[in-house]
C-alpha cells in the first residue's frame, strides 16, 4: 500500500455505468459469498508456449504455474504468460527470499487465512502480505508505510489502527492483518473485481478508478496493456501494473511451496518469535517493563511479539492488546489481572521552584500532553510533589530484569527533597542532579552547594546511593562507565530517562549507580556468538568489544573474553 488518503468514491458518471456494467457481466447474483475471479471459465492452457529464458521449467514448476485457485483462476494465455515473468523470478533467481518469506509468516499466515475466512473473503489474500512486506511486522517503506500489510498514516487511521506518542499499531500485525482484511473487502465493493481490488490496494481506488475511466477498460490486465493511452494523471504506475502478477505469482507458488522444495530458512538469532501469539487485553497505564520482567522475557523479546509500543508503558486512557508466547499465557493472564506490575517502566520527577509542565516536558523529552494524561491531577504545581513519567522502552535499547529485581525497583529508598536551588546558577556552581531514589528516574531535586566545584560535587555519594556526573567534551555512556568502574548495563539502567543513551550533551548530568563492575573471563564455546554471550551475562556485544578491544562480532571457540556483569 502506497497511497495516502483513501478516497470514498470513484468520480465520474462514466465510472458508475462501467462499475454497474462489471457488475451485470460477473452476475447479479454475485457478491461477497461467491467471490468471483476475473472469469469462472477454466481456460485451456494445452499447447501454451511459455516464455523461454534459458532456464526451461520443471514439470513441477508448470504445474504449479498452471494451478488455479480462487484469485488466479481464469486468466487468459496473455495474462499468465504476464504471471509467469515473476514465478520464473521468485523461483528460479530469489529462492532465498521465498525461504525468509516463509519463515517470517509462520507466527501470522494462519492467523491471517483465519481472519479472511472469517470475513468471506479468500484466504489467499493472506499472500498479499509477502508481496508488500515480506511478513515483516516492522517494515518501513521509503514513503513510511508501516507493518505487515504496509499502511500509511491517513489509511491507518481510517481504519482504527491508533498512532500516538504510545504506541503505532499499524505495527500491530494481528491488528493490521483484520485492518487488511476490512480494507480489502471495501475495494471489492467498490470494484467487484478481486484483480482490480487488489490494484487498487497499492494505487488507491481514486487513481484505480480515473484508470478505468480513461481507458474504458473494466479488467485488470486490459487495462495495464492500455496503460499508455492515458496522460500522466491518470497513468498506472510500473509498481501497480506489475503488483498483481507478483501476488499472483506469490498465490500459485504459497500454494505448491512444497512441490516446489521450498522450505523456511533456519531461525536466525534475532528472530525471537517463531510461533502464533496469545493476545491479551492490559488497562490503562500497565507497566510493559515490569511485566516483561515479570515473565522472564527481555524488552527486545517483549518488543519483538509487540512492536507497536513505542514506550514501557501502555496508554494511560484506554485499554489495549499485548501478545506473548502461548507457554506464558497462564501467568502473563494472571499478572495483567492482578493490576499490581509496577517497576523501571515508570520513572518520576520531583517539581522544583520555577517549573512549569513546559520545562518538565523540555527537560524529560515527554510532551505536555502526555505529562497531564500520566498525572491527570499535577495542576496547579507544587514544589516536591512527584509526576510520573513514562519510560522511552525504544527498540530493546534496555534489557528488563527478572521479576525480582522488578519488585526492587518498585520500592525506591525516600529520600527528602532538598531546597530548590536557583533557576539558573553558573557553570562552575552548577548544582549537581540528585536522583530521587528510584533507577533511572528522569530528574530529581537539585541540591544547592555553593562551596564545592561541579565536578567534585558530582563524584559525591548522595544520600540515595548514586552519584551525578557532568558530560564533557567526547564523553559517552561507556566511557563513563569505564571510568567509574560501573557496567554498561548498569549504566544504561541508571540512565533510562536519556531520550538517546548514545548521544550526550555537554553539561548534561547521568547517573552513576552504586556498586563497581565486576569482570569474569569466559572462554567462548562452540555455537557461541558475542549476542548469545551478551544474552547469558546480561550485557551488550558493544560492551564486550569494547572491553575487549575487538574490531568485529566475530569470535571463535577456545577465545578468552572478559565479561562486566553487575
Amino acid at each position: 500500500m502506497r497511497f495516502g488518503k483513501r478516497r470514498n468514491g470513484i468520480p465520474g458518471a462514466r465510472w458508475a455505468a462501467v462499475c454497474l456494467c462489471a457488475l451485470l457481466l460477473s452476475g447479479c447474483g454475485a457478491g461477497q459469498d461467491s467471490l468471483p475471479g476475473p472469469d469462472n471459465a477454466a481456460p485451456d492452457y494445452s499447447g501454451i508456449i511459455l516464455e523461454d529464458d534459458g532456464i526451461a521449467l520443471t514439470d513441477a514448476e508448470r504445474d504449479a504455474l498452471l494451478s488455479q485457485g480462487e484469485l488466479d483462476r481464469g486468466l487468459s494465455k496473455a495474462d499468465l504468460m504476464e504471471v509467469q515473468k515473476y514465478f520464473k523470478f521468485y523461483v528460479h533467481g530469489n529462492r532465498r527470499t521465498i525461504e525468509l518469506n516463509l519463515l517470517r509468516s509462520r507466527p501470522y499466515i494462519a492467523y491471517a487465512r483465519k481472519v479472511f475466512r472469517e470475513k468471506g473473503l479468500p484466504e489467499e489474500l493472506a499472500c498479499l502480505a509477502y508481496v508488500e512486506s515480506g511478513y515483516n511486522p516492522t517494515a518501513v517503506s521509503r514513503s513510511k508505510a508501516m507493518g505487515l500489510w504496509q499502511f500509511m498514516s491517513a489509511t491507518g487511521r481510517q481504519y482504527d489502527l491508533a498512532q500516538d506518542w504510545w504506541m503505532d499499531e499499524r505495527l500491530d500485525p494481528y491488528k493490521a492483518t483484520r485492518a487488511a482484511a476490512d480494507y480489502l473487502a471495501e475495494l471489492y465493493d467498490m470494484f467487484h473485481d478481486w484483480h482490480l481490488a487488489i490494484a487498487s490496494y497499492n494505487a488507491g481506488p481514486g487513481k484505480m478508478g480515473r484508470a478505468l475511466e480513461g481507458t474504458g477498460e473494466e479488467e485488470f490486465f486490459s487495462l495495464c496493456r492500455n496503460n499508455d493511452v492515458l496522460d500522466e494523471k491518470r497513468k498506472l504506475r510500473p509498481e501497480t501494473m506489475q503488483y498483481v502478477p507478483r501476488f499472483l505469482a506469490m498465490c500459485k507458488i504459497m500454494r505448491n511451496a512444497e512441490a516446489l522444495g521450498f522450505t523456511a530458512a533456519e531461525p536466525r538469532p534475532g528472530d525471537l518469535v517463531s510461533a502464533p501469539a496469545r493476545e491479551l487485553r492490559a488497562r490503562p497505564g500497565t507497566d510493559l517493563a515490569a511485566f516483561a520482567g515479570a515473565l522472564g522475557m527481555s524488552w527486545a523479546e517483549f518488543s519483538a511479539y509487540n512492536p507497536a509500543f513505542k514506550r514501557y508503558i501502555t496508554p494511560p486512557d484506554r485499554h489495549v492488546s499485548v501478545y506473548v508466547p502461548y507457554h506464558a499465557e497462564a501467568r502473563a493472564d494472571k499478572l495483567l489481572r492482578d493490576g499490581k506490575l509496577s517497576g523501571r517502566g515508570w520513572a518520576t520527577y520531583t517539581i522544583v521552584r520555577n517549573d512549569t509542565l513546559g520545562k518538565i516536558s523540555r527537560r524529560t523529552g515527554v510532551p505536555v500532553t502526555v505529562l497531564r494524561q500520566a498525572n491527570p491531577r499535577c495542576e496547579p504545581l507544587k514544589i516536591g510533589r512527584k509526576l510520573r513519567i513514562p519510560g522511552t522502552g525504544k527498540g530493546g535499547e534496555y534489557m528488563i530484569a527478572s521479576a525480582k529485581s522488578s519488585s526492587a525497583e518498585a520500592s525506591p529508598a525516600k529520600t527528602a527533597p532538598a531546597k530548590t536551588a536557583p533557576a539558573k546558577a553558573a557553570p562552575a556552581k552548577r548544582a549537581a542532579a540528585r536522583p530521587s531514589g528510584k533507577s533511572g528516574a528522569a530528574t530529581a531535586v537539585a541540591a544547592s552547594k555553593k562551596s564545592a566545584p561541579a565536578e567534585s560535587s558530582a563524584k559525591k555519594r548522595s544520600a540515595g546511593g548514586t552519584r551525578s556526573h557532568e558530560v564533557r567534551s567526547g564523553d559517552t555512556l561507556a566511557s563513563i562507565a569505564r571510568q567509574y568502574g560501573i557496567s554498561l548495563t548498569a549504566m544504561r539502567d541508571a540512565n533510562s530517562h536519556l531520550d538517546d543513551p548514545h548521544k550526550l550533551r555537554v553539561g548534561q548530568k547521568v547517573n552513576i549507580p552504586a556498586g563497581k563492575r565486576k569482570d569474569v573471563m569466559y572462554t567462548v564455546r562452540s555455537g557461541d556468538t558475542l549476542w548469545s554471550i551478551s544474552r547469558r551475562f546480561n550485557t551488550s556485544p558493544g560492551e564486550i568489544r569494547s572491553l575487549n578491544k575487538l574490531t568485529s562480532n566475530t569470535v571463535r571457540p577456545g577465545d578468552a573474553l572478559r565479561v562486566a556483569v553487575n
